[in-house]
């Protein structure tokens, strides 16, 4: 795992997948996730990319930023062809998906960009800030949580953007979310086998998500 500043490369031509989120914490679905896209896809690498100040949820219970980014370097290492970008907090006012692909079109001008979004927010994806531009900039991705009848949901969604360049994973994807481990903590349940070990250890030795 390595981490990505903003500053120019010059490596053309990448496939790499954009993966957004708050991370709060990163947890084993995240990971499971973006394995399955970096191999269906045969994606060059995966930028993990934690949000600053998201504009589609309330950012109260949102830890700090030095925590996340902690927790997903603890996560993703050893893991071949994962990254992670402080990009966003690197700007003001809310984390617009937009203005973040603008900076990162400067980085890879010629690279393939895969814009992976959870179901529920890729159901919504119409209301996003700017988002028949971000169409012109990605591949738009997502996959199904939960059965067969989300997955027939979204790939009717996905004929009423009338764009190509949208994809609908057909994959297993661990049912898990952060809001649950959260609940878990403040209630003083077991929720180990849900993030990673050394997540998991660094959670609780810093007592994060008590309150």
């Amino acid at each position: 795992m390595q981490n990505m500043t903003d500053q120019s490369i010059s490596e053309d031509n990448l496939k790499i997948g954009i993966f957004g989120g708050a991370f709060n914490p990163v947890h084993n679905g995240h990971i499971k996730l973006a394995e399955e896209y970096k191999n269906e896809l045969k994606l060059d690498k995966v930028i993990f990319i934690p949000t600053a100040v998201p504009p589609h949820k309330s950012s109260s219970g949102l830890i700090s930023k030095e925590d996340r980014l902690n927790m997903l370097s603890l996560a993703l290492e050893n893991k071949d062809k994962f990254e992670i970008s402080d990009i966003e907090f690197n700007r003001s006012g809310k984390s617009y998906t937009y203005d973040t692909l603008v900076e990162l079109k400067k980085i890879y001008p010629n690279a393939h960009l895969y814009l992976i979004v959870g179901a529920d927010q890729f159901l919504t994806f119409n209301l996003w800030y700017r988002y028949s531009d971000i169409l012109d900039m990605v591949t738009l991705c997502t996959a199904a949580r939960e059965n067969d009848a989300q997955k027939l949901k979204l790939d009717a969604f996905a004929k009423t953007l009338k764009a190509d360049n949208v994809f609908v994973g057909n994959f297993d994807v661990l049912r898990v979310s952060s809001s649950e481990i959260r609940e878990k903590i403040k209630n003083q349940q077991d929720f180990s086998s849900l993030v990673d070990k050394k997540v998991y250890n660094y959670i609780v030795e810093k007592e994060l998500y008590r309150v």
